[in-house]
């Protein structure tokens, strides 16, 4: 019974807490996982592109980094939260779904560079760094300002 009520509690108390959350701490939320994408993306794209010396383990490990964080941005972005300080446009409130559907694609996308990566081989990496960055671009162009 104490550990029902327990569990209750904190279901509730975290329930509460997400409730709380005012917009320009989503604004910042999302704007600090699109850094950290940035971050791990970068330098894979370097590798890629040759400017940067290809080192398997550490394209690897980027690869591991974007997928996790793949899965993290959708939450931050919520209704009111598109007003300042951002360059999300309101029209992902009006087309929801196709920005989810985006974003859900972003994970499956990340999902399988992590895997290409693990093989070690470019030609295998190549592809499927290229679906990424085009599932971003796609975001880009229709829910970026």
């Amino acid at each position: 019974m104490i550990k029902l009520t327990l569990a209750a509690a904190l279901a509730a108390s975290s329930v509460a807490a997400v409730a709380d959350i005012k917009p320009f701490e989503a604004v910042e939320y999302r704007k600090g996982i699109f850094k950290a994408v940035k971050w791990q993306f970068g330098p894979m794209g370097d590798m890629v592109k040759g400017k940067i010396d290809y080192d398997a383990t550490e394209f690897s490990r980027r690869a591991t980094n974007l997928a996790a964080l793949s899965k993290m941005p959708l939450e931050g972005f919520r209704p009111g939260t598109y007003a300042s300080a951002t360059s999300a446009l309101p029209s992902i409130e009006d087309d929801w779904q196709t920005f989810a559907d985006t974003m859900s694609q972003f994970q499956d996308n990340t999902a399988a560079l992590e895997q290409a990566a693990a093989s070690g081989n470019m030609d295998e990496i190549k592809p499927a760094f290229i679906k990424v960055a085009r599932t971003c671009k796609s975001c880009h162009d229709k829910f970026k300002d």
